[in-house]
């Protein structure tokens, strides 16, 4: 089976984030989460970081859910605290939400290389170049953040911490010095390919006539310079 293009299959997955954030009935989310799941599982091993930044992810849904659905009739107590049942409710549809954005942009990292993504989108789709860029880019620097994550986990552990957030002061502490070090990654790396000319890139298209079988054929490529 061949692989989708790449405009098609970009395509794809912004029509499952889409549908994440305007679908409210969980049968549907999970009906649509279980595809992208199935397609991911053979790439298991390059793509589990993004599974452990949505378990992470829940716990801030638990607590927006405790604070601000925890309406109706009670379930049961969790430290004193009573979890009502729309708490519950809002808790498990943002769930399967990050479930289907989550299994959506993990088959899409999973399928192509960065330069892929950034040749497919200018190509076919034909988005500028900054676009197509930051875009690879990002799918470059998510397993670097993995990284830098499993890093502040281990940092965290050797100062005698949680090496998994369980209270949003965890979740804080790992959170900012990840975003520090990805800002500024980012700010050298665009610095990086100012210096190598980037603003001056174009697309060059070329224009090729073949004779076979006593017909005159066009062939034409797209190349970047």
């Amino acid at each position: 089976m061949s692989k989708l293009s790449v405009s098609v299959a970009f395509i794809i997955t912004l029509t499952l984030t889409s549908l994440a954030f305007i679908l409210d009935d969980p049968l549907a989310l999970a009906f649509l989460s279980i595809l992208p799941l199935a397609l991911t599982i053979k790439n298991i091993k390059k793509i589990k970081w993004v599974y452990l930044l949505l378990l992470i992810s829940l716990v801030g849904v638990l607590v927006n859910a405790l604070m601000f659905s925890n309406k109706g009739e009670t379930l049961f107590l969790v430290f004193g605290l009573p979890v009502r049942w729309g708490a519950l409710i809002a808790f498990f549809k943002v769930s399967l939400k990050l479930l289907l954005i989550a299994g959506a942009g993990s088959w899409f990292i999973s399928s192509y290389s960065p330069f892929e993504v950034a040749r497919g989108l200018e190509r076919e789709l034909g988005l500028p170049k900054g676009v197509s860029f930051s875009v690879a880019y990002a799918f470059r620097l998510m397993p670097l953040l993995a990284r830098d994550f499993k890093e502040i986990q281990d940092m965290r552990v050797q100062r005698g911490r949680r090496k998994i957030p369980l209270t949003p002061m965890d979740l804080a502490s790992m959170l900012t010095p990840l975003l520090r070090v990805g800002y500024e990654r980012a700010f050298w790396a665009g610095v990086a390919v100012e210096l190598k000319g980037f603003r001056l890139r174009r697309v060059k298209h070329e224009f090729k006539l073949f004779y076979r079988n006593g017909y005159l054929q066009d062939f034409s490529a797209e190349g970047a310079r």
